[in-house]
């Protein structure tokens, strides 16, 4: 199908206007990128999509973004499903709905433990401790509690990375001796003998099976956890409409793309680290996170390494979402520093390796950023957009 000429025209100048902006003279550092992606990559992008349905060109629906889709930041741009292992776990209303209700009941575990006892949703679904308490409420974990929120979008589950799917991290979860101290099993078993459990997975899977099995319970839990996606920050307002940021948060996004060089592990508009444009890989680094905040020795946990014993991945940790970061505190994977100005200062010092630690495998760049206290104070600015609606 040929595009008709009107939109061509229409093409030669998006592109032309775009490219010019590009040969502007203009420093990296001071290159205004969101100025770029409002007023020409979503415009292109947005005259795609309309001469895509002008011409009747169906829309591929098997990537992570919506084949109708202008922009990575239009509403339901990104496609839950695609994360998914299988078509039982396909979203519905009612599988929702169901791993709801199971994430808020001591059903799943041994004692009086839910889902929510360690995922607040007033905290976007952490529990602002240093670390995740332990069953029984007698000790920690490891490392600390991550955020739900955006969670079915990534490829990788736990800090270690050690489940390729939200389904598998639920099993993980429940069987844990230190978390949920059951086993699906058992949990499965409890909700068989519920009449109105028995009717909701029916009714959330309707495939003529089993009404409840062990793979449908977590698929429903996981169903709820890829629903925690709602997008709904003032970020997203104003990539949709405009005139909601002002100067200094605009700045700051800037900055995060530009000479913080944050963007390059937290990619947009996920902000975490799974890997546009195609988001089939989430990436984990290794950046020497310290033991304490006095920062006298890097970290004993070594990470991916204890799962995949790859030299490489010494100390490598999944890159978590910054979305919602306000509300996420204290922060890293062991929890060691209380407030976003003390991670940007760790980062402005260019990680372990800045700080003149030896750590060879470190991915992050040990090149000091030189960010003022005042740019600093614009990217956590910045950081502050990305809290969603209640």
């Amino acid at each position: 199908k040929r595009v008709p000429e009107k939109e061509k025209e229409m093409f030669k100048k998006a592109f032309a206007d775009a490219y010019a902006f590009l040969q502007t003279p203009q420093s990296f550092d001071a290159f205004d990128r969101m100025h770029f992606i409002q007023q020409h990559l979503q415009p292109i992008g947005r005259q795609l999509v309309q001469v895509q349905k002008k011409l009747q060109i169906p829309f591929n629906t098997i990537h992570a973004v919506r084949g109708n889709t202008a922009t990575y930041f239009d509403t339901a741009s990104f496609n839950p499903n695609f994360f998914t292992p299988s078509n039982l776990s396909y979203l519905n209303d009612e599988k929702i709905a169901l791993g709801k209700q199971l994430f808020n009941d001591v059903v799943l575990s041994n004692n009086n433990v839910t889902c929510a006892s360690c995922h607040h949703i007033d905290k976007a679904f952490t529990d602002g401790l240093t670390k995740s308490q332990s069953f029984g409420a007698d000790s920690f974990l490891p490392r600390n509690t991550p955020t739900l929120l955006y969670a079915g979008l990534q490829q990788s589950q736990f800090w270690d990375m050690r489940a390729t799917q939200l389904e598998d991290q639920v099993k993980n979860v429940i069987d844990a001796k230190d978390e949920m101290h059951s086993s699906l099993g058992k949990a499965v078993k409890h909700i068989r003998e519920n009449t109105s459990y028995v009717k909701m997975f029916q009714k959330a899977f309707n495939d003529g099976g089993d009404a409840v099995t062990e793979y449908k319970l977590q698929a429903a839990l996981a169903a709820y956890v890829r629903s925690l996606a709602p997008f709904t920050s003032r970020f997203d307002e104003h990539m949709r409409k405009g005139n909601v940021l002002n100067a200094e948060e605009i700045k700051g996004f800037n900055l995060f793309m530009g000479k913080g060089k944050c963007g390059s592990c937290h990619f947009v508009p996920l902000f975490n680290g799974t890997v546009p444009p195609h988001f089939t890989k989430t990436e984990s680094e290794v950046i020497g996170v310290p033991a304490d905040a006095t920062f006298t020795k890097i970290d004993g946990d070594s990470g991916r390494y204890n799962i995949y014993q790859i030299e490489e991945w010494k100390g490598a940790f999944k890159t978590p979402t910054l979305r919602n970061v306000s509300l996420t505190a204290p922060y890293m994977h062991n929890g060691v520093y209380k407030t976003l100005e003390e991670v940007m200062d760790f980062y402005n010092e260019g990680g372990a390796v800045g700080r003149g630690k030896d750590l060879p495998n470190q991915t992050l760049p040990p090149d000091k950023l030189n960010l003022t206290k005042k740019e600093t104070a614009q990217i956590i600015l910045f950081l502050q957009t990305l809290t969603d609606a209640p």
